[in-house]
Parts: structure tokens; sequence; C-alpha cells
């Protein structure tokens, strides 16, 4: 696939091939997306503690590699807390255990029964220092159940033949009487086992394990106050896809997202119903028009964010004050869009009409509308997508109500501040899913602007 997008760069209505097209609309995003990065990445921190028991991890400890996306809780046993200052003269608290002192920096700690518990922050377990408990102190050659052989058996083996060696012997010139020599072959038959010789001391003896040896792990995380851009500012991207599932489930983004579609469309509908007769009223009589410019030239200029305040004192926080709001904003929108289209139309139509005899009413329905209608049709698109804008308004009123307003009010003030951004990403993905539908619906209706010329 060969790239054209150095050939004539800066040409003036050059025709742009698909391709370009989608590597020259992909660049400018993913240009923002790094600065988006790297102003929201801090400098990483390895800390070093001992190994204790990991919040949601008390039956096995965690894998090295593992990543806690949230603050998760150490609490350490046998530990304690002591405080002093650092070379400089700096405020630092130690964790002590085994006689060993782990600086904690900035993370917070504290003293539970006879245990420290530390709050780290989000961040990955790099690894553990397994120790592994010390082998025998072996003789060169030797394995350790030779040896073991050696040490057990060996002395039994020399105790045995010392006894056979100290059995006594029958006496050839006693008197052959039936009782000594009964005797005698008893005393030779059972020789006298004596208990085995204590091990000598200079064989090798296994060493205990030393298995109070401390167990540390490593700790990274990343430190917030490095960051371009504060948190509560700016999250990162990690931080805004960690806060999706609890966006999706708890606080129910697709029926907020639904709640707000049906005002958006509510509201278009009741603007429609005005604005697009009282167009083709002004845009067909002259006179009707000039009746009402002054209004509609009143409601250009008019900000939306004051109706606001107007529609809570007609119609309090209801439904009802939501669904006015967006079709006056829809209104002042569409209505000198409508008129436009209507006045675009060249006279020469309205002349050929009349001199094959229409009437107003066919100049209207036969000559004006259906000329007018393709670009009417651009309007009501294109003010379908500024009606996300203005619920934005509309929602905010009510904080009891559903809707995406609500959820980002609600997330400014009480949190977390990373839903804000995934619920305009939500609004920007909505809209954009309508406006395809809108643009397949025009191409339905109107084919044959498309047709090449």
């Amino acid at each position: 696939m060969k790239l054209t997008i150095h050939e004539n760069f800066f040409g003036i209505r050059t025709p742009v091939r698909l391709t370009d097209q989608i590597i020259l609309g992909v660049i400018p995003i993913l240009a923002i997306f790094f600065l988006w990065i790297y102003t929201t990445t801090g400098d990483k921190q390895d800390i070093i503690l001992p190994d204790g028991v990991f919040e949601n991890w008390e039956q096995v400890a965690p894998p090295e590699g593992t990543l806690f996306r949230d603050r998760v809780r150490l609490t350490i046993p046998d530990s304690s807390l002591t405080y002093g200052e650092d070379e400089i003269g700096r405020q630092i608290t130690w964790l002590e255990k085994n006689g060993e002192r782990f600086p904690l920096t900035n993370i917070p700690a504290r003293t539970f029964q006879k245990s420290v518990r530390i709050t780290l922050p989000p961040g990955r377990l790099i690894k553990r220092d397994t120790i592994k408990p010390d082998l025998v102190d072996l003789p060169e050659g030797k394995p350790a159940d030779t040896v073991t052989a050696t040490t057990t058996r060996e002395p039994e083996k020399s105790t045995a033949q010392e006894g056979e060696s100290k059995a006594p012997q029958p006496d050839i010139t006693a008197p052959a009487n039936s009782e000594g020599t009964a005797q005698l072959t008893d005393e030779a038959k059972s020789p006298e086992i004596k208990e085995p010789a204590p091990v000598d001391s200079a064989l090798p003896k296994p060493t205990e394990s030393k298995t109070d040896q401390l167990i540390k792990i490593t700790y990274r995380y990343e430190i917030v106050e490095t960051r371009k851009f504060p948190p509560v500012i700016i999250p990162s991207p990690a931080e805004v896809s960690r806060s999706l599932p609890a966006l999706w489930s708890e606080r129910n983004l697709p029926l907020n997202m639904l709640y707000s579609f049906l005002r958006v469309g509510a509201g278009f509908l009741v603007a429609f119903l005005v604005a697009f007769p009282m167009a083709l009223l002004m845009g067909t009589f002259s006179k009707l028009k000039s009746l009402f410019s002054p209004l509609m030239l009143f409601g250009g200029y008019l900000p939306i964010p004051a109706l606001v305040p107007l529609t809570m004192i007609l119609f309090g926080t209801t439904e009802k004050q939501k669904i006015m709001f967006l079709a006056l904003g829809f209104t002042i929108y569409l209505l000198p869009l409508f008129v436009k289209a209507m006045e675009e139309v060249d006279n020469v139509y309205l002349q050929t009409g009349y001199t094959l005899g229409a009437t107003r009413y066919d100049v209207l329905n036969r000559i004006l509308l259906p000329i007018a209608l393709p670009n009417m049709f651009d309007a009501m698109r294109i003010g379908f997508g500024v009606g996300w804008g203005y619920i934005i308004l509309a929602e905010m009123v009510d904080m009891g109500s559903y809707g995406v307003g609500t959820l980002i009010l609600t997330s400014q003030r009480r949190g977390p501040r990373e839903d804000i951004y995934l619920v305009l990403i939500a609004i920007v993905v909505l809209a954009f899913i309508t406006d395809k539908i809108w643009d397949k619906v025009d191409r339905e209706l109107f084919p044959y602007r498309r047709q090449e010329r």
C-alpha cells in the first residue's frame, strides 16, 4: 500500500485517498492521547518492606507482578513505628521489625494492636525475597543421605561388635557337670547387649534452618506529586479506564444515557412542530417574515443558559421543565436555518412555476419545500447534535433525576472526577452513532445529492 500523504500536502482542494484520510485523522487523536499520558504520569519509586498480609489476600500471598489498581492495606505483624529525622533534617517514619528499619517516606501507617497497618498507593508488587532454609554442612564429596546413614548406623554396628567381643566364653577346663554346662550354654547363647555408645562429637551434625530471617518485598508505585497536573484536575487514562466498571454498573450509565436521549428527542420533536410550519410561512410570505423577524433576531442573540432559570420559574424542576428548555433551545437554533433554506431557493423556479399556472399552494408544496428540504434536513441533523450540549444544562438543575447532566454534576461535587471524562466520552459516542443514523436516512431520502455531475 503506497501512501501519498507527503505529496502535494498543501494543495488547494486536491483529492485525498481514503487511506490518507484515515491516517491524517488518527494523527491528532494519537498526539492528544500521548500528551494526556505525558501530563498525567509521575515518577516511579520502589519501597522495600517486610512481607505481611495484603487486604483481600489473607488466604494466599499475592504473587510477584500483582497489580493493585486501588489503594491496598498491608498489615505487618510483630512490628512497630518509630519517628525521627533523616540526614537533611526531614521528619520521617520508620517501620521496625526484627531489629531492621524500613523508611516509609510519605506512605501513611498506623499501629494496630501488635502490628503496623500501611496504606499503599496503587502500584505493583515487583518481587519477594524468599529465604530458603540453610542446608546441612556436609563434608566434601558426601551427599546428605550418606552422612545420615553414617551417623545413625555405624554406632549400632560398633556396639554390636563390642558386645560380641565382650561376651563370656565357656571355660574348657571347668568340670563337666550338667548344671555348669547348661549355665555356660545359656550365657553363650544370650550375650549381654549393652546400650549404644553416644555419637562421636566429631561426626557432622545437621544445622538448624534459619526460618526466623525476614522476608522482604519490593513495591513500586507512582509519586503523584511529580505529575504535571494533579489527578483532581486531569486523571490519567488508566485511572479513567478503571472507573468505567463502577460507572457502568453501580451508577447505571446506560439508564442515564437513555433518559437523556429521550429528553433530547422529546424536546427536538416539540421544537420541530413549532419551527417547521413557522419557517414555511416566513420563507413563503414576505410580510409574515417581517412580522416575526424581530423575535427571531432576539432569539438568535439570547444566551441559552439564561433560559434555565426562566423555565424553572414557569415549569418548576419537573420533567416538563427539561423538555421545554430543550424545545426553546432547539427552536431558537432551527428557525433561522429553516428560513434560510427556504430563501436560498432560486426565483427562477418560482417564475417557471407561475408560468406553468401553479397556485400558491403548488409553489409551496411542489417547488419551495422539495428544493429546500435537503438543507433543512442538514439543519435538523446538526441541531440534534447541538442538543447534547443543551441537555447538560437541563439536567444539572435536578440532582434527583436521571441523566448525563446529573452524573457530571454529582461527579464534580462528590467524585470520582474520572467519571466526568467517561460521561463526556459516552456523550460523544452516542452523538456520533445518532449522527450516522441521520446520515443513513439522508442517503435514503435524497440519493441524488451524492450523484456525480
